[in-house]
């Protein structure tokens, strides 16, 4: 009596799989396919994702030309040290940047951002990496604003994101720690 009602109860499932499985492929054959143009195939757009380099907006300390910091930054990691004349440990934080460029070389783009109001034009700017003034920056960086010195950002491979946010000054086996992780 249970194997009559097993079976009865298998073959009960069985048809309603069945049942349910010829009316979705039913329901797919009877959708009227789509009308189709005989205009050309419109080209897909694909959209560059933004990155933070986008959005920093830094000037030529000798030719004042403004542009986005990827437009130099290319696709690496980008250490950007911020400086001031006004700074004590700004000194000490060139040496350790310009240690770190002896160890990562082409692998991590550096540059060094003054504030607006800190240039001084009688000063010769030629240190071993880029120096510029900052123009610009995302609301969530400010680094135009920014009060306490030294700062370091970093931004990751394709700058897209803030890896490190840090502000005085470190070892530069700290840096080189942060920057061998990316």
């Amino acid at each position: 009596m249970k194997s009559n009602f097993f079976l009865v109860f298998l073959s009960f499932i069985f048809l309603t799989v069945s049942c349910a499985t010829a009316d979705k492929v039913q329901n797919q054959n009877n959708k009227q396919p789509e009308e189709q143009t005989e205009s050309e195939p419109q080209p897909v757009e694909l959209k560059k994702k933004k990155s933070i380099a986008d959005d920093i907006i830094v000037r030529d300390i000798y030719s004042k030309e403004e542009y986005p910091l990827s437009k130099i930054a290319q696709k690496s990691v980008v250490f950007i040290e911020l400086s001031a004349s006004w700074c004590k440990a700004c000194p000490e934080m060139k040496e350790t940047t310009a240690k770190l460029v002896s160890y990562f070389g082409n692998r991590v783009f550096f540059i060094r951002l003054y504030l607006e109001n800190d240039i001084q034009e009688e000063k010769e700017y030629g240190d071993t990496i880029p120096e510029m003034v900052i123009v610009s920056s995302p609301e969530e960086l400010s680094l135009e604003k920014t009060d306490i010195m030294p700062r370091v950002v970093v931004l990751s491979n394709s700058a897209s994101e803030v890896a490190a946010d840090i502000i005085g000054a470190y070892p530069s086996l700290y840096y080189y720690g942060l920057l061998s992780e990316l």
